[in-house]
């Protein structure tokens, strides 16, 4: 806490120089600086919360010890110091309950990333079961002419994929002939009417 109760102390004596200007200077001033720690505090400052406490505390506090007694030099300090000391330990509880906060958040994330995780595993493991199984059984009841025949199958749907993998193949080379001669022809054209315009002494 050194650092605030520097803070705590610097803020005390320009807020008893700010007093005699008037109390409506002092609030504007107050509003300025506590915009100013809002805007410009670093947001991964672990102790954002007690330095606004500290900060808010005295100013609120040197105003307090204006207004009680003769609003001398001793009250507005008192005041303030009293009133940052509370501040800060306010500010210190939030920043506490802030990274509570964000601990559980990262906890459950870290709970979910798991279970995801864990799920997807499971799934794998079930699906190689599963294929491990259909594999033991034909293993147990397949022959030398089962598995002809299956390879018999599997070179025919290829050999049928090929062929109509080759067809369309084939169809869209025609296709892009075909576009390619149009674009040929439209080009022609166009040339051909610019060259009847310049014989006609169109220009």
């Amino acid at each position: 806490m050194e650092g605030g109760s520097l803070s705590i102390l610097w803020i005390a004596i320009s807020a008893r120089a700010l007093i005699p200007i008037s109390m409506s200077k002092l609030f504007v001033s107050s509003a300025l600086l506590l915009s100013l720690i809002f805007s410009t505090g670093c947001q991964n400052n672990p102790n954002q919360g007690r330095d606004i406490g500290i900060v808010a505390g005295a100013i609120l506090g040197g105003i307090a010890g204006h207004q009680m007694g003769d609003g001398g030099d001793a009250n507005v300090v008192a005041g303030a110091v009293i009133g940052g000391a509370l501040g800060g330990l306010a500010g210190n509880e939030m920043d506490k309950r802030k990274e509570a906060l964000e601990a559980a958040e990262a906890q459950r994330q870290y709970e979910y990333e798991q279970e995801v995780q864990a799920q997807e595993t499971l799934e794998s493991e079930i699906k190689a079961l599963e294929e491990k199984r259909i594999r033991d059984a034909i293993a147990r009841n397949a022959t030398t002419e089962d598995v002809k025949a299956a390879e018999r199958e599997a070179a025919r749907v290829e050999a049928e994929l090929a062929v109509k993998k080759k067809a369309y193949e084939e169809s869209q080379a025609r296709a892009r002939r075909i576009q390619e001669a149009q674009e040929r022809i439209a080009k022609a054209q166009e040339e051909l009417a610019e060259l009847e315009r310049q014989q006609n002494g169109q220009y």
